[in-house]
């Protein structure tokens, strides 16, 4: 029974066609042709109108039903009280386009029933000729439902947006290629804007070229799925080109603005973990060579004396190979001077916390590199540009920590140069420190690696220097930084808070 029904179904349109087409191609109308035509309309599951200069000509029976009225109660009433009054304007310029001749796809209206409900209905027309004067014939179609779904699925995507929007985490709604969605953590971790997000911003351009095969088989993978995938590490690259380290995780959702399916990606800045995982790795580093320091030192001071001590007097015993025992008191004392740096790596410094200029301790380590500086043709210039000057400090390690960089500054500069020392203020309860060289410089490569137990780019150095450097500064609470570039010298920055508690 089900297929004879299609099929009729299908033969009813078919002669629809044909009849509506033999009205439409002759300018005056085949009154024969239409009186068989409105029988078989009649019957039609499809709704069908006939309107001429604001007019219903005519209505076919499924058309009256659908608005609740009947076929004389529509042929008096005008098009537009069908339709709800925010959609004359839409009606009537529709129409005027057909009248024209214009080519249309069919457009949506909100229809006005009889017992004043409304709804949502498709209608699509043709212009021709009827009894010699323009006229519409055309097709409704009820489509409330798949309006109200296509409602639901916009207010459950505006729903997920405002639930996403203020998270901590950066999350990425994308179909594969292009970004549809991006939460505010995910704006300011990546740089951009509604706009470039609006200007079909492809999601790969984020992404950096050493992570993106991998992430181009992540994204297709879970695209098969509900479920995530795990999170991975990934190099992202924002819009000012700058590559941040983070990790992420996908997973596939139904249904956003349109698309059938999209991935959800959450991005996690792995920056500041990073930096917390190197810092953890130096006071490691640092504890391991304090009691590894402590260990060498009490072996080899006490036998380092006695050497000493045998060697001056062998020396006064003797008139000859006096150049040999000058070179091995030479080199004896070069072992207690690592020696030295030891102890003062390996015991815990007693700190004397006490209100001193800046000014003062930076005057006082000039004074003492002075003769140092003159024999290497170093100029050393300090300049002051800060009302806050006196900090709480202990005025001996600090001392240390600027005697060490300097020499530095003026080793690194063998044939001469100058040495800009800056203090300036860079924020509130903050005093800034830059010495600046004009030195060989530093491999960008070797940066990170300064710091570190035993490892210096001098041909003589053991690398501890700094280390206690950046112990003494850590104790008083600032931070020490190093740029450098090849060729064009090298800049220590240090921090310090101007009121420092003795902890």
């Amino acid at each position: 029974m089900r297929q004879k029904a299609v099929y009729a179904n299908k033969l009813l349109a078919k002669k629809y066609k044909e009849m509506s087409k033999s009205i439409i191609n002759r300018p005056e109308g085949n009154f024969t042709i239409w009186s068989h035509l409105n029988e078989l309309l009649d019957e039609s599951l499809t709704c069908v109108y006939l309107t001429q200069e604001d007019k219903i000509i005519y209505v076919n029976n499924n058309l009256c039903r659908m608005f609740g009225y009947t076929q004389q109660e529509m042929l008096r009433m005008h098009p537009t009280e069908f339709v709800h009054p925010d959609d004359h304007e839409k009606l009537n310029q529709e129409v005027r386009n057909r009248l024209q001749g214009e080519e249309r796809k069919a457009y949506t209206l909100r229809g006005k029933r009889k017992d004043g409900s409304l709804f949502y209905y498709e209608t699509k027309s043709r212009a021709f000729k009827y009894r010699g004067q323009p006229a519409l014939l055309g097709t409704l179609v009820d489509v409330t439902n798949s309006v109200q779904a296509n409602q639901m699925i916009q207010e459950n995507d505006l729903r997920y947006q405002r639930l996403i929007r203020y998270l901590p985490e950066s999350i990425v709604v994308h179909d594969g290629q292009y970004v549809l969605y991006v939460n505010n953590a995910g704006k300011a971790l990546f740089g951009i804007t509604e706009e470039d997000i609006q200007s079909l911003c492809y999601i790969y351009t984020l992404i950096h070229p050493d992570s993106l095969e991998q992430s181009i088989e992540r994204v297709n993978r879970v695209l098969q799925t509900d479920d995530p995938n795990d999170f991975t590490d990934v190099k992202l690259i924002t819009k000012d080109r700058r590559v941040i380290d983070a990790e992420v995780s996908s997973i596939r959702i139904h249904n956003f603005q349109g698309h059938e399916y999209v991935v959800q990606s959450v991005f996690r800045d792995l920056t500041d973990r990073k930096k917390e995982e190197e810092a953890l790795i130096k006071a490691e580093k640092l504890s391991i060579a304090g009691q590894m320091a402590a260990g060498i030192a009490h072996e080899i001071r006490n036998p380092l004396t006695s050497l000493k001590g045998f060697s001056q007097f062998l020396k006064s015993k003797t008139s000859n190979y006096h150049e040999y025992f000058d070179i091995m008191l030479t080199e004896l004392d070069r072992i207690n001077a690592i020696v030295q740096e030891f102890m003062a790596l390996a015991k815990p410094q007693a700190n004397q916390f006490k209100s001193h200029d800046l000014v003062d301790i930076l005057e006082s380590v000039h004074t003492l590199l002075e003769t140092q500086s003159n024999l290497n043709n170093v100029q050393i210039v300090t300049g002051v540009n800060s009302d806050h000057t006196r900090i709480s400090c202990d005025e001996n390690q600090l001392k240390q920590v600027f005697i060490n960089i300097i020499k530095n500054a003026i080793e690194a500069m063998p044939g001469g140069g100058k040495v800009v020392i800056n203090l300036h203020s860079k924020q509130a309860g903050v005093v800034m420190i830059q010495i600046t060289d004009q030195g060989v410089g530093i491999p960008s490569e070797l940066l990170d690696k300064l710091g570190g137990p035993f490892f210096t780019t001098k041909s003589s150095g053991t690398g501890l220097g700094l280390m206690i450097c950046q112990r003494i500064i850590q104790a008083h609470q600032g931070t020490l930084s190093i740029e450098s570039e090849l060729g064009k010298g090298t800049t220590v920055t240090i921090e310090l808070p101007i009121h420092c508690s003795n902890t």
